[in-house]
């Protein structure tokens, strides 16, 4: 088949349900009426539901074709013997399987197959037959995989109180260890009074590379068998089972690898130790053991399950999810196995349980036609083509996500694809305890008529556990996909509307309990409210840009020693006026700094090198004057000079060198009107060498007209002649000179000059102009590729690029910047920086420029990934409200090709940049 053809589809659409038709605030009044409550949301007024996939599947038509044979006799109705051997064929078995079932749907039974087939005695595994079902009840057929759970535990924990189940020097068996408790089954065997010990693989949220989706897959839903051996070591006999979930519920739906349970059964046999199994959906996890795992590439599914549950000594099940039945579970467990062993006699026992609390041992609460459709459903569910398109339309939904730039837990797990809500509300200062997580599905039913479930901080009682508890909670939410339901059109209307709520999420309120915050499971029934999100800036200069420096470092890859150094420079940098309050507007009677774009004396910038996706996170601030005035001005730059002279090994021999060029003592020379800064500073960590500073400098402090000498000179004193001749050459009459900075090093070869030249004349969108700075920068910078500096700049420019006469009146113009060291020589290391916040409506136009931009040019997908981690660090709005997030792009390109592209953000402390 041709690459270019996709897979066939496995199935077709035969019966179709009309969708309703609710406005958002009919939808809002009904979230009222059932208290904010998800599950109690009337789900036909839904468009999309994904709160669960239990028996929500849509029934296949030999499923139909079997519920007509549904015989609802009391006891021993021939779906209770389909059901049995079903299982015989599909855990036991593997390819000898009996299908007695097709006997059964033809009508063709008689005596001789009664004797035969339905009451043949068997015994030694997971379904005894004929007598021995009856003398060694194994087999417990229940309404659901939690009754399952209850029965089990219940019955255990009875037994155990006996005395059954222990070793006698060691006491109770009161434990039970997992990969992972889903909600029902952890709260069944807490409630039957166990405590529970989850131990699952490191690593859950981990970042897995996105090209790598459907090619490889590291089993994030593995038990840690090495903590897990560490406990039982610390705890000899305390232990009464190992329950091994396939999938991983509680772990984002991750399967659990073969070699994992191979592990796990050898780990419990050492230590006797009954294993057992939530087999809830293990054909989902046979199916990624066969994609995935080094081994199993060539074996078939049913060997694979074979072979997942013969490590098993029992498990249960819910018929619901990989028995694509409505209802239905079971429970059973391998005959004079260890478990059998251990709790004697516990078969009779559990079926006496079965009778009382659910019905005969022949349906347990399920009717025949149930027990039918979940016989045939068993065989269908493990069909390899049904497998491949349930498992590959939950990993599309996924990377259609991750293609808006929303994280999910990944690679993909088997039923359900999972937000990363740390990821979703990253850089909005959101508190776990204030569940925001149900803010976004509470909106996504409101505006959309889509119900998923958080799996959380709310789900999981964070605000009710230990520090020890609450560090193991993840921050999810479950978008569980319903087998055979939902179409292509569906997930991408999920999709959109999940995206426009990521766009919109610093508006997403948070919810706080209104009732039941003590409840078991109180997700299911407890009553809530919306809290507004309130997005007033009440925090100082240096509360706030700590705040954005904090989650910038955590977007760039820093750590928590880096991420606290950076701090205690903002701290100096912003000094005594870092502690004001940040006002509400722009105060125009003082001194208004154009450090950034929205009047803050702070910016941020980030550079991310296109190869490796390793970023660099600075700040530039101007040190405030007490007055408004310009010798306050001077005296707040020089005061910052000194105090980082007197914390950081700097040097500050270069500058004195040129100061009163830019900084004359005689206030009579200065020419405050054309004058911008005094000098502004700007710091970033490096792993090496600590916070490296640096200061700008105005060369038109003395007058525009001789901002060109005041350079000339600068460079002259620093002796840098030759380079400052080479820029000279190339500047026309439409180029100004507008920054000269000084790396503040005490390492005379590190050290840069740079000089930053306004190209004036046309826009920046002038396909002319952009050739000739091109060009100046070939002639001079070794390392200049004009064909990239083109490419660049017309990204930038998106569809304006082009255009000689476009608003030049009100746009800024390019900016070259070239950088001189010892290392360098004579000739500079440029870097070209287009002006973009003057040339786009709003900054979501800017994140569409810079991703084609970076798909362009082939930059890695960490690089891509940097970026816009980055971004949603720094907004605090939707990015189509507005521009000014965005002031500059630039892109230096250095030896051997490397480039990198760097990020100028405005915090927005004082508003929009276009409201200003």
């Amino acid at each position: 088949m041709s690459t270019s053809v996709p897979r066939p589809p496995a199935h077709a659409a035969l019966v179709v349900r009309s969708l309703p038709t609710a406005s958002a605030e009919e939808r809002q009044r009904i979230l009222e009426d059932v208290e904010y409550n998800v599950f109690a949301f009337p789900a036909g007024l839904l468009t999309c539901d994904f709160l669960s996939d239990s028996g929500t599947s849509a029934m296949t038509d030999v499923q139909w074709a079997a519920l007509m044979r549904g015989d609802e006799s009391y006891g021993r109705n021939w779906g209770y013997y389909c059901l049995l051997d079903a299982f015989r064929d599909i855990f036991e078995r593997g390819n000898d399987r009996h299908h007695i079932i097709e006997r059964v749907l033809a009508g063709k039974t008689d005596v001789e197959f009664y004797q035969t087939k339905l009451l043949m005695s068997s015994q030694g595994g997971f379904v005894n037959g004929g007598r021995y079902q009856l003398e060694r009840p194994n087999f417990f057929i229940l309404p659901q995989g939690r009754c399952a759970e209850t029965l089990l535990f219940s019955t255990m924990s009875s037994m155990i109180g006996e005395g059954y189940g222990s070793h006698s020097e060691h006491g109770k068996p009161t434990m039970i260890i997992s990969n992972g408790f889903f909600d029902t089954t952890g709260a069944n065997a807490a409630v039957a009074g166990f405590q529970l010990q989850t131990f699952m693989q490191p690593g859950l949220t981990d970042p897995f590379p996105q090209q790598l989706i459907g090619k490889t897959n590291n089993f994030k839903g593995n038990l840690d068998l090495a903590a897990t051996e560490a406990y039982l070591n610390e705890n000899p006999g305390k232990i009464s089972m190992i329950l091994v979930t396939i999938t991983n519920n509680w772990a984002a739906a991750q399967p659990v690898s073969m070699a994992n349970i191979r592990g796990a059964a050898a780990l419990a046999k050492r230590n006797s130790i009954p294993l057992f199994l939530d087999a809830c959906r293990f054909a989902e996890n046979a199916y990624f053991i066969q994609r995935y795992e080094n081994g199993y590439g060539d074996k078939s599914i049913v060997d694979i399950v074979q072979e997942m549950f013969s490590y098993a000594e029992g498990f249960t099940i819910s018929l619901k999810k990989d028995g694509l039945a409505n209802m239905g579970g079971v429970l059973c467990f391998r005959d004079q196995g260890l478990f059998a062993q251990r709790y004697k006699g516990i078969g009779m026992l559990l079926k006496e349980r079965q009778i009382l609390c659910y019905g005969n041992d022949s349906y347990g609460g399920m009717s025949g036609r149930d027990l039918m459709a979940a016989s045939a459903g068993l065989y269908q569910v493990t069909d390899k083509a049904y497998l491949c398109n349930r498992i590959t339309q939950v990993q599309t939904f996924a990377q259609k996500l991750q293609a808006n730039g929303i994280a999910v837990i990944s690679p993909p797990g088997g039923h359900a694809v999972y937000l990363d809500m740390e990821h979703f509300f990253f850089g909005c200062n959101r508190k776990l305890e204030e569940f925001a997580s149900v803010g976004f599905t509470l909106e996504l039913i409101k505006k959309y008529g889509i119900r998923a479930a958080e799996a959380g901080p709310f789900g999981w009682a964070y605000d009710l556990k230990s520090p020890e508890e609450r560090a193991r909670i993840p921050n999810l939410v479950r978008f569980a996909v319903s087998r055979h339901v939902y179409s292509g059109e569906h997930i991408d209307y999920t999709v959109a509307a999940i995206t426009d709520l990521y766009d919109r999420r610093h508006t997403v309120p948070n919810a706080i309990i209104t009732r039941g915050k003590h409840m078991k499971l109180r997700h299911f029934s407890a009553g809530l409210k919306l809290v507004p999100v309130d997005q007033t800036i009440t925090d100082t200069f240096f509360g706030e840009a700590s705040r954005q420096i904090g989650h910038l470092s955590t977007a760039v890859g820093e750590d928590a020693a880096a991420r606290e150094e950076l701090t205690k420079a903002l701290a100096l940098a912003t000094g005594q006026w870092g502690q004001r309050v940040v006002p509400k507007q722009v105060d125009t009677a003082g001194w208004v700094s154009s450090v950034s774009n929205d009047g803050s004396p702070i910016e941020y910038s980030v550079s991310i090198d296109q190869v490796t996706g390793k970023a660099e996170l600075r700040f530039l601030t101007e040190a405030q004057p007490n007055k408004n005035s310009w010798k306050d001005l001077e005296e707040a730059a020089l005061r910052l000079n000194r105090d980082i002279v007197a914390r950081y090994p700097v040097s500050m021999k270069r500058f004195n060198i040129i100061k009163d060029l830019f900084i004359p003592e005689n206030p009579s020379l200065l020419s405050h009107q054309n004058t911008k800064l005094a000098a502004w500073h700007s710091c970033a960590w490096s792993s090496n060498k600590g916070p490296q500073w640096k200061i700008y400098l105005d060369p038109s402090a003395t007058g525009k007209d001789n901002a060109l000498s005041t350079t000339r000179e600068a460079f002259r004193r620093l002796g840098l002649d030759k380079g400052w001749h080479l820029v000279e050459g190339i500047l026309g009459l439409d180029d100004h000179v507008i920054y000269f900075s000084l790396d503040l090093a005490a390492d005379a070869v590190e050290a840069r000059v740079k000089v930053y030249i306004a190209h004036g004349g046309a826009d920046a969108t002038s396909r002319s102009l952009v050739a000739e700075v091109a060009r100046k920068h070939g002639s001079i910078c070794p390392d200049s590729d004009g064909f990239e500096i083109q490419r660049f700049f017309a990204a930038m420019a998106g569809s304006d690029f082009g255009r000689e006469d476009s608003l030049g009146s009100r746009r800024k113009s390019l900016i070259s910047c070239f950088a001189f060291s010892g290392k360098t020589g004579e000739r500079p290391v440029g870097t070209v920086h287009f002006p973009v916040d003057a040339y786009v409506q709003n900054d979501a136009e800017v994140k569409r420029r810079v991703e084609s931009y970076l798909v362009g040019v082939r930059a890695s997908a960490a690089a891509r990934e940097r970026y816009v981690t980055v971004l949603a660090a720094a907004q605090r709005r939707p990015l189509n409200q507005g521009r000014g997030i965005h002031a500059w792009v630039s892109l230096k390109q250095r030896a051997e090709g490397r480039r990198e592209n760097t990020f100028y953000l405005c915090p927005e402390m004082l508003g929009l940049w276009d409201a200003l």
